[in-house]
């Protein structure tokens, strides 16, 4: 290739003499160096392309998942009241259209003497909708279970219009419904102000918030104290039981015999539990 080459330049340019030093360098260098390669523009286009994938792929891995996400702490059964109202705090944000709260509750009655008393069962229904402007439904029945406490069976024991004892002051017709903690007056006695809580402790309008706020007024009097989720103090004559998993109120007892009543102030007057449940429906 290279002979043939070297003829025809001869025939088409005749080389003088002096020139064929020079023309032999010119020739060694096309023939012996290789071209230079020019990279083609679309390898740094892509090129580009690839940094800005990395770059967009390193920002997506540093952004947070769920930025609007609340923070959330993990949480442990309460130990004090203190933290049951952190757990209230922290409790999440419903699913459901209903929050169903049932109160299964035990009254003691006696006659006008005293010679007879029995404690009678009832049952409170309180479905809570957790949008606005829907109606609240409370139903109350007594179920027929009673116990004896002492003396003979009495017809006046339980008066047929008596559809069981006062549990919470508040009323609300539809939602939102609050108890209004902040304007509680609470006596600086613990035995008093734990019954001056009553209410509002176990009502069913009280939302969480007012909820925590009130165990938190409690804790000012040190002498009131949490007993593996009872709260208490000494010589009081109402006591609480908290779910340590939740927060929430779950039983009472109370030692108060009503005006003008013959019990005994060392029996147990009302006592219940308290369940709560969210649901999709209720009762029309």
């Amino acid at each position: 290739m290279r002979d043939v080459l070297d003829d025809d330049l001869a025939e088409l340019y005749p080389v003088r003499g002096s020139d064929d030093v020079r023309l032999a360098r010119l020739r060694a260098q096309l023939f012996i160096e290789k071209p230079v390669r020019r990279t083609p523009r679309w390898v740094g286009v892509a090129a580009a392309a690839v940094a800005v994938v990395m770059i967009t792929g390193l920002v997506v891995l540093l952004r947070p998942e769920h930025r609007e996400a609340p923070a959330t702490l993990p949480t442990t059964p309460a130990t004090s009241l203190q933290e049951a109202a952190t757990l209230l705090e922290l409790a999440p944000k419903p699913t459901r259209q209903y929050l169903h709260v049932r109160y299964v509750v035990w009254q003691a009655l006696t006659d006008h003497t005293g010679k007879s008393a029995a404690a009678f069962e009832f049952v409170a229904d309180v479905w809570l909708p957790t949008a606005s402007d829907e109606i609240v439904v409370t139903r109350r029945r007594y179920t027929g279970g009673q116990r004896a406490l002492w003396g003979p069976p009495s017809a006046e024991l339980l008066p047929d219009d008596y559809s069981g004892p006062g549990l919470w002051n508040s009323f609300c017709s539809s939602t939102p419904c609050e108890e209004g903690v902040a304007s509680l007056q609470l006596r600086a006695d613990p035995a008093q102000k734990l019954e001056d809580a009553f209410s509002a402790m176990v009502s069913p309008f009280a939302t969480t918030e007012e909820k925590a706020e009130l165990y938190r007024r409690l804790l000012v009097s040190p002498e009131i104290r949490w007993d593996n989720g009872t709260v208490l103090t000494d010589g009081g004559r109402v006591r609480y039981t908290i779910d340590p998993a939740t927060g929430r109120v779950s039983g009472f007892e109370e030692r108060i015999p009503p005006v003008g009543s013959p019990l005994p102030a060392d029996v147990v007057t009302k006592s219940g539990t308290i369940t709560y449940e969210w649901t999709d429906q209720r009762p029309s």
